[in-house]
């Protein structure tokens, strides 16, 4: 046994692993996906956005099962000798699976970092591993157990490379000391604790293809799903589905408070050294914030500290997050991109983004946004050394439990009344902002929603232009009409931060960046 999910899911709840690893001699596949046998020529009709739904949600545990049926159904070589491996052994045929992305890495952890694997490590080798997750049509995912770098080799990785599911043996990596090693696979297997059919499908999974306005979540912490617009006015990519130590849910910033061009750390000798459990332990999500205050007092100059130090929307509890906990940002938010643009929701570059989890002291895990490879890269580095330059980027991120999302940072000053609405709704307040034109010349327009609040009530605006390093109240205090919204105009050519609150000053809504 190597993984408990907490509590029984669609798949299951525990996974197992053959106590070995065997070699294969035949390739994983055609270079065509393995969703053209289930969707047949309709695949061709699927969107962009849908077919990298797919990519993106076979890598999750509890997909490898699935997985390996659809391997099968397309006649891969790795299916075909992974198949003959468990008739050499005798084990009953479809009870064992070749892992997905997700279940793999978590058997390399619990190989790494758990002190129950430590007599047993030897069992598995130092070698390259198949997983049974594709990353797109003509690449697919496998594993390095000498270190746990997952990867595809797409996208530049090695130059020019059409797809890897032709490989036989891993590829040289630039700046690796890894040499070329015949691909292995690890069979696993879920362990019920019910006799319910397993039923799971990738369809099922949402991905964020638009935000959601849950004014319970933005206001209180309260019933937020993925999607939803968070606390600080950034986006829910994660629900653990019950209060954990660490919090419950994960809200990524928003694009405007992107920070770019920054190192792990410019010294990196001034962070602590940790040991190799300390490391696995320090992917995990929920380790994020564990991460950051370790090495945000150590290194002034660190991504750490940086997303430590921001105020985004009002709040402070920010972190530079896991290696784990980025991942499901990229999971949830990475589909859609055409080309090199941002992402359509959440406005991610495809470059790469840094993690707060240490790699070996003196390099740290990132993850190149293009198609969600996870690297190790020098702590020193803010941006790419070779083309095509690309400074390397934080997303911050902050967690909450249920009901306790504010941790805001709005000025205080004596306050007056403020009106309540009838019903006794909580007050609550959001804004959304674009630049145009105000009375013909260039200015900004903020659009508001409020509950709570009586028809009538005015509330104040804060403001904040370049150069300035607190907000300043505003001079016109926009009204709330009958149905809660109201509006707020000024002309300015300038990029300019902007919330409101309550008269009071109790009430905080989101803040906003809108640029030139």
């Amino acid at each position: 046994m190597f993984y408990d999910a907490g509590s029984t899911q669609p798949w299951g709840r525990y996974l197992e692993a053959w106590p070995a690893s065997f070699g294969v001699t035949n390739t994983w596949g055609a270079p065509t996906s393995v969703w053209r046998n289930p969707f047949g020529r309709a695949y061709d009709a699927l969107s962009l956005s849908v077919r990298q739904n797919l990519d993106r949600r076979n890598t999750m545990v509890g997909l490898g099962n699935y997985n390996t049926q659809l391997m099968r159904a397309n006649s891969s070589g790795v299916a075909q000798d992974f198949d003959n491996f468990i008739l050499r052994v005798q084990e009953p045929f479809g009870y064992w699976h070749i892992p997905s992305k997700d279940e793999l890495d978590a058997l390399y952890n619990a190989i790494a970092g758990h002190p129950a694997f430590e007599s047993l490590r030897n069992n598995w080798k130092s070698v390259p591993h198949w997983t049974s997750s594709e990353s797109e049509e003509s690449f697919a995912w496998y594993q390095l157990f000498q270190d746990g770098t997952q990867f595809t080799d797409a996208n530049g990785i090695i130059n020019k490379l059409a797809g890897n599911k032709n490989y036989l043996t891993s590829a040289k990596h630039s700046g690796s000391n890894f040499p070329p090693t015949q691909l292995h696979v690890v069979p696993v297997a879920v362990v019920r604790t019910d006799t319910a059919a397993i039923a799971v499908n990738p369809l099922e999974a949402a991905i964020i293809r638009s935000l959601r306005d849950n004014a319970a979540c933005r206001s209180s912490g309260l019933t937020c799903a993925v999607g939803d617009v968070g606390p600080a006015g950034g986006i829910i990519v994660h629900d653990a589905g019950r209060d954990e130590s660490w919090g419950r849910y994960l809200e990524v910033a928003p694009q405007s408070c992107e920070i770019v061009r920054v190192p792990f750390a410019a010294q990196p000798s001034k962070v602590s050294r940790i040991t190799v459990a300390e490391r696995v332990a320090g992917k995990a999500i929920g380790a994020g914030a564990r991460n950051t205050a370790r090495i945000a007092a150590a290194a002034t100059d660190s991504a750490a500290k940086r997303a430590a130090d921001s105020t985004c929307g009002g709040f402070t509890d920010w972190f530079l997050p896991s290696k784990d906990e980025l991942n499901e940002a990229f999971r949830r938010l990475s589909h859609g991109r055409t080309n090199r643009d941002l992402t359509p929701v959440g406005g991610f570059d495809r470059g790469y983004y840094w993690t707060s989890s240490d790699y070996n002291g003196s390099t740290a895990w990132s993850q190149y946004f293009a198609d969600g490879q996870q690297f190790d890269r020098e702590q020193n580095f803010s941006g790419n050394q070779k083309g095509p330059a690309r400074p390397f980027l934080v997303r911050p991120m902050r967690a909450f439990k249920s009901g306790v999302g504010s941790s805001s940072t709005a000025p205080s000053v004596p306050s007056t009344t403020v009106t309540p609405a009838p019903g006794g709704l909580p007050v609550t307040i959001f804004i959304t902002g674009e630049r145009g034109t105000v009375s013909g010349k260039s200015g900004v327009t903020v659009s508001g929603s409020t509950t709570g609040l009586a028809a009538g009530s005015t509330l104040k605006s804060w403001l904040r232009f370049p150069g300035q390093a607190t907000y300043v109240q505003g001079s016109v205090q926009p009204v709330v009409a009958a149905d809660g919204s109201f509006t707020w105009s000024r002309k300015t050519g300038k990029r300019i931060s902007v919330y409101f609150t309550s008269i009071d000053e109790s009430k905080t809504s989101n803040r906003i960046v809108i640029d030139t």
